[in-house]
């Protein structure tokens, strides 16, 4: 009962924020907002909504749900690279491209499909609307190359900010004797990481999809 009711929390909160982000960029393309516009109008919402996902990570790694650690861990993480490397660095190189624009809609529209589906399975248990399985299980056949190509843009964006400024960069000489360029970590990540990284992503999402459209219609037809 208490575990239900955390997630209850968790996903109708998360609901929520996202809810709030799908609403403000209506908001701004409906009044002829600029690309410039948006990103103040959701900058709190987006960086709270999407950081808040790392619990995912030990949601899955504790078996409070049934998710898979390793695919949890790629989305989660590669997003709040994104978030954290490129949105919350502080150029407007990266908030004002459409790249960022594109992200953001991606990125909320997948939310509000995932967890509407989540926190209606929480109510209704395996009653959850047809119409909505299709939705969780399908939606990300257009989404995830839309994000996917959003991200990259925004972090390909975001390179010449962190090369000038040197943010999250370890130089030498320090006490740790240690020293990291987050630039050429991006590049790394852009070159090497994202590639195959996206690939096992949406192949695991198409295997999911058939096992989890099959296992509906064979619910539906047993009812």
């Amino acid at each position: 009962m208490l575990t239900k009711g955390y997630l209850l929390a968790y996903n109708g909160t998360l609901l929520a924020g996202w809810t709030y982000v799908a609403l403000q960029v209506i908001k701004n393309r409906l009044s002829g907002g600029s690309l410039e516009t948006l990103y103040p109008l959701i900058k709190k919402a987006l960086a709270v909504s999407q950081s808040a996902a790392v619990l995912e990570i030990l949601h899955a790694a504790t078996g409070l749900v049934r998710s898979a650690v390793p695919t949890t861990f790629i989305q989660v993480m590669s997003r709040l690279l994104v978030l954290w490397g490129a949105v919350e660095i502080g150029s407007k190189n990266v908030t004002n491209s459409w790249w960022f624009t594109q992200m953001v809609i991606a990125w909320t529209l997948s939310e509000l499909v995932r967890y509407s589906y989540y926190l209606i399975g929480l109510v209704k248990g395996k009653k959850i609307p047809a119409w909505l399985t299709w939705l969780r299980y399908s939606a990300f056949i257009v989404l995830y190359p839309m994000g996917i190509t959003g991200e990259i843009g925004c972090l390909v964006k975001a390179l010449p900010h962190l090369l000038q400024h040197g943010t999250y960069s370890v130089k030498l000489p320090n006490k740790w004797n240690f020293i990291f360029n987050f630039h050429s970590f991006i590049l790394f990540g852009l070159g090497v990481l994202y590639p195959p990284g996206s690939y096992v992503m949406y192949t695991h999402m198409l295997k999911q999809r058939s096992k989890a459209l099959a296992k509906a219609n064979e619910d539906a037809k047993n009812e």
